[in-house]
């Protein structure tokens, strides 16, 4: 799972991501969850949060597909969550 903290600022995220309702245009389908100990070390589990200094990454959403760095579609279960293709930021989020 990640920490994730949402930026407003393009500048003070790690990255700009794009929310998709298709999956198959998403580089990586994203669960959300409520726990950080299963979001540590995984892309594809999300675990929001308050608190800058603890997140691994932070993002903010645009809502532009051609400015983002990462398009992502939200899944409701973890077992369909994950990378759908090759990407710079694999391994990287959490």
């Amino acid at each position: 799972m990640a920490l994730i903290k949402i930026k407003e600022s393009r500048s003070a995220a790690d990255f700009k991501v794009c929310e998709v309702t298709s999956r198959s245009i998403a580089d990586l389908l994203v669960c959300k969850v409520d726990s950080r100990s299963p979001a540590r070390g995984n892309d594809h589990l999300w675990c929001f949060i308050d608190s800058s200094s603890i997140a691994d990454s932070k993002v903010c959403f645009v809502d532009s597909r051609s400015v983002a760095d990462l398009l992502i579609c939200f899944v409701t279960s973890r077992s369909v969550a994950g990378w759908k293709k090759d990407h710079p930021l694999k391994g990287r989020i959490g």
